[in-house]
């Protein structure tokens, strides 16, 4: 395969944003070929398990784009580090706007995948955006912050409203949460190690994340959810819970779930047996729905 560094913008916010491109083997400049936009988890840089799964989908003949959000790697935006919804969502519609641009991109046939908190802003996307027509969520983590684990990362409300201000006056400094500290186990044994670390990722996100994410309710809004819809998950992922409530909120039933066995969440990343697994599903959901 081909891969081409690339660079388009958020019109929302009139960022640049860094991306991949990725063209299958053979590429034929008069063919037009179905595209899937790739994304990560939080946090995460565009190398990292975004790319596993593209190269894959590549592989199978699909032009795949990964990228950097807003605030992120090497894309634009200040302050670094910002995990905002609505910007995740606005940085997609940005990256179907740029596959939407390319002459051997059929626009009829765009898909989206997103790997833990971008499976659920890839969800919510696929509410929103029309140019996106099937969306495979893997290991979706997001449906209400409130009742997560991910809720052990936060800092008081008050304490965070308090330094946001004195920073937008000009009187302090960024606070930051410890999003992915070393005692997570399981996360460091993908971040801290070759597995997933890279020299652009950082467990860093700026501590006002917070006041949006808690209010990002996800369940609510895939009650709108119209197109085909895959979720995968593991049997022993932290993840699974919210997955399936997502999964449950979808009122159709052109869906499905899939749950690999023995995996946990960040063994979905990246690792085999369990990708390999999980493309058994991708692959038929996305060449019925793509």
């Amino acid at each position: 395969m081909e891969t081409q560094k690339v660079v388009f913008v958020n019109k929302e916010l009139n960022t640049r944003l860094a991306g991949l491109l990725r063209l299958p083997d053979g590429f034929d400049l008069s063919r037009n070929y179905p595209a899937i936009v790739v994304t990560g988890p939080m946090l995460s840089v565009k190398e990292q398990a975004q790319s596993v799964y593209a190269a894959r989908l590549t592989e199978a003949g699909y032009v795949t784009l990964v990228f950097d959000g807003t605030y992120f790697g090497e894309s634009e935006g200040s302050p670094r580090g910002q995990e905002l919804p609505d910007v995740k969502e606005s940085d997609i519609e940005g990256a179907v706007d740029f596959l939407c641009s390319l002459p051997y991109v059929d626009n009829e046939r765009i898909g989206g995948l997103g790997i833990c908190g971008s499976g659920s802003y890839m969800s919510v996307a696929g509410v929103k955006e029309p140019r996106l027509k099937a969306i495979t969520a893997i290991v979706p983590a997001i449906s209400d912050i409130s009742a997560s684990p991910m809720m052990g990362f936060f800092k008081p409300e008050e304490e965070v409203r308090a330094a946001k201000a004195a920073y937008d006056r000009g009187e302090g400094e960024l606070m930051y949460l410890n999003f992915m500290p070393r005692a997570f186990d399981e996360g460091a044994a993908y971040y801290y190690s070759a597995r997933g670390t890279h020299p652009r990722w950082s467990n860093q996100v700026v501590a006002w994340s917070q006041l949006e994410l808690i209010k990002y309710n996800v369940t609510e809004i895939m009650k709108e959810m119209t197109k085909p819809y895959c979720v995968i998950s593991g049997e022993n992922a932290w993840s699974k819970p919210s997955s399936v409530e997502i999964f449950e909120a979808v009122p159709h039933d052109n869906k499905e779930m899939h749950v690999i066995p023995e995996a946990s969440h960040f063994d979905m990343y990246d690792l085999a047996p369990f990708v390999s697994e999980a493309f058994e599903f991708i692959l038929p959901f996305f060449g019925k729905s793509l």
